[in-house]
């Protein structure tokens, strides 16, 4: 089950829900169909401070100082995973 991202958006005197144009294809909806929608979950903002406090835990601890080609590194790790709907 693919997951999209909806935005509340005013449209004169009502709301509507903007969905990627995915949704429509995935789902196969044509203009004007109507669907019924479970209430949503707002989704969480990140909390940035919090971000900037792990990162700077990260480089305290020499979390990454063995890895000597950051580039290398992330290109293995990438390696690995299998990419979705490709062979």
């Amino acid at each position: 089950m693919n997951t999209y991202t909806a935005t509340v958006i005013k449209t004169g005197n009502s709301v509507a829900l903007r969905v990627p144009k995915e949704y429509a294809v995935d789902a196969r909806l044509a203009l004007g169909d109507k669907v019924l929608l479970p209430l949503p979950s707002k989704k969480k903002k990140q909390d940035r401070a919090k971000i900037v406090r792990i990162v700077a835990k990260l480089q305290e601890l020499h979390a990454y100082a063995a890895i000597e080609n950051p580039v290398a590194w992330q290109h293995e790790l990438r390696e690995d995973r299998k990419l979705p709907g490709r062979e």
